[in-house]
């Protein structure tokens, strides 16, 4: 038999902390992609070629970590209220 302790309001307090540091990142990604956009618009030739293609890389990569952030923090909150709602569903069992 599979043995859990699980604190539900641990849970779903963390997916607010995640949601907040994923915004944090967004906005800093956000702020260092601005300042990479103004460089590009000074600079030209083959070194500001091969920038680009490694910008435009990272904004791939950037993109897949923020979507696997959004998917945890999903899950996490998923996670929080099935097991609140189980808890409750539990409870009510023994009530009478």
């Amino acid at each position: 038999m599979t043995r859990y302790q699980v604190d539900s309001d641990v849970v779903m307090g963390t997916t607010g902390s995640v949601r907040a540091r994923i915004e944090t990142i967004q906005s800093e990604v956000d702020a260092m992609m601005r300042q990479l956009t103004e460089l590009q618009s000074t600079w030209t030739g083959e070194a500001s070629t091969a920038f680009q293609g490694v910008v435009a890389d990272w904004r791939g990569t950037q993109r897949r970590v923020e979507e696997s952030a959004v998917h945890i923090n999903t899950a996490l909150a998923k996670a929080g209220t099935q097991y609140q709602e189980i808890e409750r569903t539990n409870a009510n069992m023994f009530r009478v």
